[in-house]
């Protein structure tokens, strides 16, 4: 029998700096989640990283969001649901609530256990899995970095290069466009949310 792993001591001291945060969060992923959604979070932590710091982003804002975006996908329903209540984040069509909770949930853990009060941070961690229109770059870039990382094996390899060719805006277009043929291919329905980030994409003018 392994010996029990000891008990985790977060948080830290109220909002730490976007590379401390960072840093706490990668402390925490082995202890939160399981190996492969750890790795996928840490895949998706370095391509949002790249992503802001090629727009000149503050690298570490995307990290910390990367790190912490799936960080309640592994917590009991009822406590998703408690924490994703608590965000201000609620989604309002309810579609397959009990599967996406986890981004507004991860959104309140980190504004309870760390303090954080970076709008676009937060938000970029509470909608990673439908987006929504209106999207800033930190969130442009960790929805895309959630779909697209490396680690993902159903992403085809050109698709990504070229997807990481474009600019932020075609970029995201291009990405839920392939992720509602993805969903589609496989008889899955498309949120609300989902298709009305893509039909504004479509019309920007729907935008102003």
């Amino acid at each position: 029998m392994e010996p029990a792993k000891p008990e985790p001591t977060w948080p830290e001291p109220a909002r730490p700096e976007p590379a401390r945060l960072a840093a706490l969060l990668e402390e925490r992923l082995d202890a939160e989640l399981s190996p492969a959604r750890a790795a996928h979070s840490r895949g998706v932590a370095a391509l949002a990283a790249f992503l802001c710091a090629r727009a000149g982003l503050d690298p570490d804002r995307g990290r910390a969001a990367g790190l912490a975006h799936d960080l309640c996908k592994e917590l009991p329903p009822e406590r998703q649901a408690a924490l994703a209540a608590a965000s201000g984040h609620a989604l309002e069509s309810g579609f397959l609530s009990e599967k996406i909770l986890h981004g507004p949930a991860a959104a309140e853990l980190l504004r309870e256990d760390y303090g954080v009060d970076d709008a676009e941070l937060l938000a970029s961690v509470a909608w990673h899995t439908l987006g929504r229109p209106g999207m800033g770059l930190l969130e442009t870039f960790v929805y895309c970095a959630d779909k697209i990382e490396p680690g993902r094996r159903d992403v085809d390899p050109a698709f990504r290069a070229r997807a990481l060719s474009l600019p932020p805006a075609e970029m995201l277009a291009a990405v839920v466009e392939d992720t509602m043929a993805y969903l589609r291919s496989r008889g899955r329905a498309v949120a609300p949310e989902t298709l009305n980030l893509y039909n504004t994409l479509r019309d920007p003018v729907q935008q102003t």
